[in-house]
């Protein structure tokens, strides 16, 4: 093959993945806040047969299924200077990595999708890149990594940024004022950036936010003021079809109750949370809520409920490719 006829089939290849990542991601995360506009093809046109998923839970499956092949396309944009491309498929993949936990791999496209930004004269992209970045490696524990690319995100936010843009970097920095046990700021931190998803206003956005506020208020044991507002974002996920949230605001709902003392109720919230998750492929959220369950357990002193939660744990922890903890709690 001619190195233009090579060109022209990668060119294909970058153009249906990055079309199909796009549809995916719109399945398994709604209306979330997206640079990106829509794919120009309908998802009936990437496929000459039956569509290539339907619904979230298979269109996560997609996205893992086809992670190398998505991260070889990335690379690929990036070495032909395709810089739009790889910034679109960075974005989108977001599903992937945020809902499997492929968070080393997020950081390592990430990386491209910075350059590709940079190249492309994007500061809004960019700060979206570099929160990506910085969310995976929050969560694989590097906070200085982390708190680096906020600071550099930070830099580009203007006066006139898209208001979701500073919520995005005020919420990752909840997170990691979460992680350095600080609620109090914390819920400072996740107060502005639901303010700033009101103003829109974004109401998945209004859902997170109001989540991460909750998230902050157990953190500082307010359990009460938590479940007021888990409520209430509950109720505005319902209202708008957010179903992938309502396992989320579950699983901080249980520890709120669990907080109170209310260990019935507790273990039926983190139950739900753990069927919700586990129908739409949430399969870090199921683990955190069978987790739950077996600490739960523990606490109520029903050792068979929490061996049987602790082997779910262990079977599912194997699944993901997961080593399971060193005290074999799960």
């Amino acid at each position: 093959m001619t190195e233009s006829g090579r060109r022209s089939v990668l060119r294909l290849a970058v153009d249906f993945y990055r079309d199909a990542a796009a549809h995916a991601d719109a399945l398994v995360f709604g209306d979330r806040f997206r640079i990106q506009p829509p794919p120009a093809r309908p998802l009936s046109q990437l496929s000459a047969k039956e569509p290539l998923f339907v619904g979230r839970s298979d269109a996560l499956d997609w996205l893992d299924a086809e992670r190398v092949n998505l991260e070889y396309v990335v690379r690929t944009a990036a070495e032909h200077e395709w810089y739009e491309d790889v910034w679109r498929l960075c974005e989108s993949l977001w599903a992937l990595y945020h809902s499997r936990k492929h968070l080393a791999d997020c950081v390592a496209t990430g990386r491209l999708g910075i350059e590709a930004a940079q190249h492309e004269a994007r500061p809004d992209v960019e700060i979206r890149m570099r929160n990506q970045v910085a969310r995976a490696a929050y969560e694989l524990g590097d906070l200085d990594h982390a708190d680096a690319e906020l600071a550099a995100a930070a830099d580009l936010l203007g006066p006139a940024a898209e208001p979701r843009l500073n919520g995005v970097v005020w919420e990752t920095r909840g997170l990691i004022a979460l992680a350095r046990e600080q609620p109090d700021e914390a819920r400072e931190l996740f107060e502005r950036a639901l303010e700033a998803n009101r103003a829109v206003p974004d109401p998945h956005g209004v859902v997170v936010q109001s989540y991460n506020v909750g998230q902050a208020l157990v953190a500082g044991g307010r359990w009460t003021a938590a479940l007021d507002v888990l409520d209430a974002a509950a109720d505005v996920a319902r209202a708008t079809g957010d179903a992938p949230m309502l396992p989320r605001i579950g699983l901080v709902r249980a520890r709120a109750l669990a907080g109170l003392g209310e260990l019935d109720r507790a273990v039926a919230a983190a139950v739900a949370a753990a069927d919700g998750a586990a129908e739409i492929g949430q399969l870090a959220k199921f683990d955190q809520a069978l987790a739950l369950l077996a600490s739960l357990a523990e606490r109520a002193e029903e050792e068979p409920l929490r061996a049987a939660y602790v082997e779910k744990l262990r079977a599912l922890r194997q699944s993901m490719g997961l080593k399971p903890p060193a005290d074999g709690t799960g």
